[in-house]
């Protein structure tokens, strides 16, 4: 079992097909996607909202496409990483910067 360097969210687990190890390990490939993201994952300010799932809300709002709800840092946004349809790897990362908008 590797050791993550983020920090999780109480009920971070939407889907329990997806363990907090395999979650961590798809937040390591997604910081190679955005230097940003592996810049708050390795200082420790990386935490985990929500592990991989798909929800979509009415009148349009979540997103049906497979996702992980990270946020960077204390007081920023959060972040979609959209994963592929195996949930295997990510493969967008969505930056959220409005606010108001909760998940």
């Amino acid at each position: 079992m590797s050791v993550s360097l983020a920090n999780w969210a109480t009920n971070w687990q939407k889907d329990q097909r997806f363990s907090k190890n395999y979650t961590a390990r798809l937040i390591e490939k997604a910081c190679g996607l955005n230097s940003q993201l592996n810049n708050a994952y390795c200082s420790g300010t990386l935490k985990v909202i929500a592990g991989p799932h798909r929800k979509a809300g009415p009148n349009g709002g979540g997103d049906a496409r497979w996702h992980m709800t990270l946020q960077p840092n204390a007081n920023s946004s959060c972040w979609h990483v959209i994963l592929d349809n195996s949930v295997t790897r990510p493969i967008e990362i969505n930056k959220r910067e409005y606010l108001g908008h909760s998940f």
